[in-house]
């Protein structure tokens, strides 16, 4: 044995006991003296990957293949840093050499797809875990990784095959049992994945990713404290997480506990103060505090950071509507639109909001259109039919309230819109069944009494008219500051 090789065989030892430092000592030795063997370059770069310092592992690697470019591992070393650096590319150009040296080699075909899966290249991806599932059938990694990629595709019952199928390989593989609780989740259906995230925190118990996994479940299966209690152990264990934070305050809204989702929005807020999605929760919070003022100027700053939140464009115009300035109701809206062609109420909202400055044709055009994407939405059939009342078009608004009225037989707004046409029309006892009706279901309502009152006058029921207008007069009284 050369010198050099006793210096070599020193290194490898010592790597193998963790002592890297001194293993990178003895590499240097071994180099110093034999600048030309491959090998030496290769497993020093193997201490500087373990010793966090890529760039010298990628020299090292380098300096091996240009010393002998024909050696697969080599290739494999450097695209494995390429890929923990963030450079996919070079990862999968260093993969693809690999593979033409060695087309059976399993490894590789696992890395390059999951440097082409962080790609977003799926089918890529899929094609190289498919052949390396064929050389290997029996590697749980594999299956693992094919079922990350066909979730990234959002073809849950297939990557959720793929986890199953890797959990008959290894029943405690807790990555594949959380995932296939994400996939069950995005499929609805909540007890098979509240059943994987519990049986992966049996094995993970104080895993913080696992748990708010369970806490999301939890909250969409309406389990609003369980949802908190799983949250509150996440942010134990990460109290970085604003995820958790700003979940856990859409469980407090949920709980009707508004201080408490404030408390965790702002805190989310302080921990990720660029974040659009977190200005948009809190906004919808001071809205439904009453306080517009917080609410437009979180929406402002929702917009700003994340110009695709539609959501917060719509909720925005929904504020300067309720102030009247409905130009700036109508921008907004149509951006809310532009980004989501498929949303019902905003469509439905720059109706009304066409509505209000004058413009019936094109209000009209904007309720056809919601009906087209949900014919069966009541609001949509109740916005139309009172745009038909106003242009006297009393048939048509009919049409629209019976289907309003059908979809929704509790909707108060809709039977005493639908009484209105039936006293505009002569039809007095049909009105008053109607704003009967409404009056039922919301008895604070003075126009239902009002309106009620008027129908009576006319078909002759005087006494049954006064009775409701003193009602009237005594319901709008307390409304009197």
């Amino acid at each position: 044995m050369s010198k050099s090789e006793r210096h070599y065989d020193r290194a490898n030892r010592l790597f193998e006991k963790g002592r890297f430092r001194d293993a990178l000592r003895e590499f240097n030795l071994a180099i110093e003296i034999d600048p030309h063997e491959p090998d030496f370059y290769n497993d020093r770069g193997l201490v500087w990957d373990k010793l966090g310092i890529a760039e010298r592992a990628l020299e090292d690697f380098t300096a091996a293949i240009d010393l002998n470019p024909t050696t697969p591992a080599y290739f494999f070393n450097r695209a494995r840093i390429f890929s923990l650096i963030n450079e996919p590319e070079r990862a999968g150009e260093d993969l693809t050499e690999v593979l033409h040296l060695d087309p059976f080699d399993s490894e590789a075909l696992l890395l390059r797809g999951g440097v082409l899966a962080d790609q977003m290249k799926w089918d890529d991806a899929i094609d190289d875990y498919n052949t390396a599932i064929d050389l290997t059938p029996d590697n749980a990694d594999l299956f693992y990784d094919r079922g990350l990629a066909w979730e990234g595709k959002k073809e849950y019952h297939k990557a959720i095959d793929d986890f199953t199928q890797a959990l008959a390989f290894d029943p405690d593989y807790v990555p594949a049992v959380m995932d296939r609780g994400n996939c069950w989740d995005e499929l609805g259906e909540l007890e098979n994945a509240l059943e994987d995230y519990s049986r992966a925190l049996e094995l993970a118990p104080n895993d913080p990713m696992i748990l708010f996994n369970r806490g999301l479940a939890w909250l969409n299966s309406g389990k609003i404290d369980e949802a908190i209690e799983d949250f509150g152990n996440s942010l134990k264990y990460e109290p970085d997480n604003r995820r958790a934070l700003s979940s856990r305050g859409d469980a407090w809204m949920k709980k009707g506990d508004r201080e408490k989702a404030l408390a965790d929005y702002a805190a989310a807020i302080e921990l990720d103060p660029d974040d659009g999605d977190l200005y948009y929760r809190r906004g919808n919070l001071w809205d439904e505090l009453g306080n517009p003022e917080n609410a437009l100027a979180d929406y402002n700053l929702a917009v700003r950071l994340e110009p695709q939140q539609f959501g917060a464009w719509h909720n925005r115009g929904n504020l300067w509507f309720e102030r009247g300035e409905y130009q700036k109701a109508l921008d907004d809206y149509s951006k809310a639109i532009e980004l989501d062609p498929k949303m019902v109420i905003a469509y439905r909202n720059r109706g009304d909001t066409l509505r209000s400055l004058g413009k019936p044709e094109l209000a009209l055009a904007d309720f056809n259109h919601a009906l087209e994407l949900d014919p069966d939405n009541h609001e949509s059939h109740n916005c139309r039919g009172g745009l038909f009342l106003e242009l006297g078009q009393l048939e048509k608004s009919l049409e629209d309230y019976d289907r309003a009225v059908n979809l929704d037989p509790s909707c108060s707004v809709c039977l005493k819109a639908r009484g209105e046409v039936y006293w505009r029309l002569g039809q007095y006892e049909e009105a008053i069944s109607d704003f009967t009706a409404s009056i039922a279901i919301d008895p604070q309502d003075s126009e239902s009494y009002a309106m009620r009152a008027e129908a009576y006058e006319q078909i002759g029921q005087a006494q049954l008219a006064e009775a409701d207008r003193v009602i009237t007069f005594e319901l709008r009284a307390r409304l009197k500051p």
